[in-house]
């Protein structure tokens, strides 16, 4: 479900994520001495292949076989891989796309074009799922939409205030 909610959001989009260089990779924080598009290529040529594996796709595969996921993870693997060649085939719609995944993607993501009309729009979508805390830091907490013209306390009053901490999912990312 989340691979297909990324097919439909982009894949493309999130590459930022993901700091690349010949011999290594970050990904939010996690440093992995590989090369990503060959360990990519590896897991799929290694998947149901122990004779060219090595002791890290070994382990990786009998970890995933051992949570029943192989067959799955391969799947996506392999559909991740063909991204490189054919772009239109990981667009494609699919039943088991979370639409909430998708929106709460394009929130924290697409702000390419933001502006005070696409905003106000983030911050009903936010409301509308409950997230109520994740509205709040979209009106005070987060820079790039500080500076957009929203009546901030007009819209701070339509929303509800938690009796308990929960994590938000649009938090402060400027400390």
């Amino acid at each position: 479900m989340v691979h297909e909610s990324f097919k439909k959001f982009g894949y493309g989009k999130l590459e930022n994520l993901i700091s690349k260089s010949e011999s290594h990779f970050l990904i939010e924080g996690i440093y992995i001495k590989r090369n990503f598009e060959n360990l990519i290529d590896s897991l799929q040529l290694t998947y149901n292949n122990p004779e060219i594996q090595t002791k890290y796709y070994t382990e990786f595969w009998n970890r995933r076989k051992a949570e029943n996921n192989d067959s799955i993870v391969y799947q996506i693997i392999r559909e991740f891989n063909s991204m490189k060649s054919d772009k239109k085939r990981l667009n494609n719609q699919n039943k088991f796309v979370n639409d909430t995944l998708v929106d709460l993607l394009k929130i924290e993501f697409d702000n390419d074009n933001l502006n005070s009309e696409k905003a106000k729009a983030d911050f009903y979508k936010l409301k509308k799922y409950g997230l109520h805390q994740s509205a709040y830091n979209l009106l005070y907490e987060r820079a790039e939409y500080s500076e957009l013209d929203l009546n901030r306390e007009k819209l701070k009053q339509e929303l509800t205030k938690a009796t308990e901490y929960k994590n938000a999912w649009l938090i402060d990312t400027e400390k």
